[in-house]
């Protein structure tokens, strides 16, 4: 049994996401949205190792070439990983204890799913540590209730493939994307879901998921048709962020895109340094990164 597992695992973008009202209380599923969305993994990774351990504890800090970072303040036990590791335990019946160390480059607070890519991480790399033998849908039904975004990085490959992702997360079909260059802009705050999700709960959408599987099954971007529901509550959670997207608009005809529940922007771009260079020199605070979509048959 091997004594330490490591998983360079990425971030997200939500190429397109509908989401439906919340739903009613006395449900099973009391609360939480259904979504409809399209979602490509980037290649910018966090790394995530875990070693067995006579208690688990939890270690985090930022990769040297991280492109942005901000203070991780929440507690251990609050971290997606670490509670991802405690449900393991739970439905396992076994006291799974591991020292869990995080380099991170991703964003917090982004909407790039870096906690949950990492719990994600976690989950894999705690199933062949611990010698569990899960199949890969146990872990997905494992990691539904802890966040929606979850499942998506479970996958057979060693990096998650594009997929078409429904009802509350945990419904993946996975899909063809041709590689699509993105040019990510790092604002200098973050969002935190949970209040753009009671924003988006003023006046919620009907989910569309038609309108998702016709874009995703066609395999190629179009900028010009992409969508996020939860794009307009997430400028009304940080005003910040409509301001930055209008100045944006003034450098650029590309259309800018919320990936998430934000608050990082991504335009889709086969002149990302160029565009990049530009919105440098004309706004502050703000980190400017070129990635492209993963396929899924890259090496982790």
């Amino acid at each position: 049994m091997a004594e330490t597992l490591t998983i360079r695992t990425p971030a997200k973008v939500n190429l397109a996401l509908s989401v439906g009202p919340p739903e009613p209380s006395g449900t099973p599923d009391a609360g939480m949205h259904p979504i409809a969305s399209w979602i490509a993994a980037i290649d910018l990774y966090d790394e995530v190792t875990l070693a067995h351990a006579d208690e688990t504890s939890l270690e985090r800090h930022w990769a040297d070439d991280a492109p942005s970072r901000s203070p991780m303040g929440w507690l251990p036990s609050d971290d997606l990983a670490v509670r991802a590791l405690a449900k393991l335990s739970t439905h396992v019946g076994r006291d799974l204890t591991a020292k869990i160390s995080i380099t991170k480059s991703i964003p917090v607070g982004g909407g790039l799913g870096g906690g949950s890519s990492d719990a994600a991480a976690c989950l894999a790399a705690a199933n062949r540590l611990f010698d569990l033998k899960l199949p890969l849908a146990e872990l997905v039904e494992i990691s539904r209730t802890l966040g929606s975004d979850i499942p998506f990085f479970l996958d057979e490959a060693a990096i998650p493939r594009p997929a078409l992702v429904t009802h509350f997360g945990e419904r993946i079909r996975r899909v063809e994307l041709e590689p699509t260059e993105l040019l990510l802009i790092l604002p200098g705050f973050g969002c935190h879901t949970g209040d753009v999700y009671r924003e988006y709960d003023q006046s919620p959408l009907t989910l569309d998921i038609r309108r998702v599987v016709e874009m995703a099954e066609r395999g190629s971007v179009n900028a010009n048709e992409l969508f996020n529901d939860l794009a307009f509550p997430a400028l009304r959670h940080q005003p910040e962020l409509q301001t930055l997207i209008s100045r944006i608009g003034r450098i650029t005809d590309v259309p800018v895109q919320v990936s998430g529940s934000g608050s990082t922007l991504f335009l889709v771009t086969e002149s990302a340094d160029e565009l990049a260079e530009t919105i440098r020199h004309r706004i502050t605070n703000v980190r400017c990164i070129k990635v492209r979509t993963l396929t899924g048959a890259e090496q982790a």
